[in-house]
């Protein structure tokens, strides 16, 4: 029962502060990257996370974070938490996102002054050529991480999905080092569930992958490290 409770007030307190920050800052959707606008409703919701619902989190391998160049950021994806969270322990990341998101009023604005990237699922092949220009743009001229969920959807902990061909793509494009890293947020909380459980989500950096591998080699190195790590932290729930 409590934690249908706590669920409900962070649920609560989440999309009211959400309204009432789009509306604080919406003059700033008019300036050119507000990048302290994610950072703020981040942090914020990373706040209810923990002294809301009681859901903290662990890392191991912040020293593999580079700090002097962008990256890939190649996550498993289980849940909402990684696409809020990620922002408070890498230094503004890029997502990539439904073009969708992009459609609602100040929160979709914010989304692309922010350099967010939207896919377009309408038009595969001419919207994966616009996502490459500006994944490199972000990675070269802005100096920001590149976060990419290559599983495509949010998977249960335990049951890793494919990688799609997409991620292989952009690496061989960008030729950007990659930061793997591996979480158990669906532990806690599951994709497309209402309740939060609390307990520490485990998050777990592995050093950086330079640009060295051909797409042969990554499609093997970069599911297995992924995969193998994720199982073993789902077994850590409490």
């Amino acid at each position: 029962m409590m934690i249908i409770v706590r669920s409900f007030f962070f649920h609560m307190f989440f999309y009211v502060g959400t309204i009432l920050m789009l509306f604080v800052f919406s003059p700033f959707v008019l300036v050119p990257r507000p990048l302290f606008v994610p950072r703020i409703f981040t942090n914020y919701s990373r706040w209810l996370l923990k002294y809301v619902v009681g859901l903290d989190i662990s890392i191991e391998g912040l020293e593999n974070i580079p700090s002097d160049r962008s990256f890939l950021l190649v996550s498993n994806h289980q849940s909402a938490w990684e696409t809020l969270i990620f922002f408070t322990i890498f230094k503004d990341p890029v997502m990539l996102l439904k073009k969708e998101l992009t459609y609602i009023p100040l929160f979709g604005w914010f989304l692309l002054r922010t350099g967010m990237l939207s896919i377009d699922r309408k038009n595969p092949t001419g919207g994966f050529k616009k996502i490459l220009a500006g994944i490199n743009s972000r990675l070269n001229e802005e100096n920001r991480p590149v976060c990419v969920f290559p599983e495509g959807t949010r998977k249960a902990p335990g049951e890793p999905g494919d990688f799609k061909k997409g991620i292989y793509l952009i690496a061989k494009h960008t030729k950007a080092d990659i930061v793997c890293v591996a979480h158990n947020a669906g532990l806690y909380w599951p994709p497309h569930k209402f309740t939060i459980k609390p307990g520490t989500v485990k998050v777990f950096i592995y050093p950086v992958l330079a640009p060295v591998f051909d797409e042969s080699i990554l499609k093997t190195v970069l599911p297995g490290m992924i995969h193998t790590k994720s199982k073993e932290l789902a077994r850590y729930g409490e």
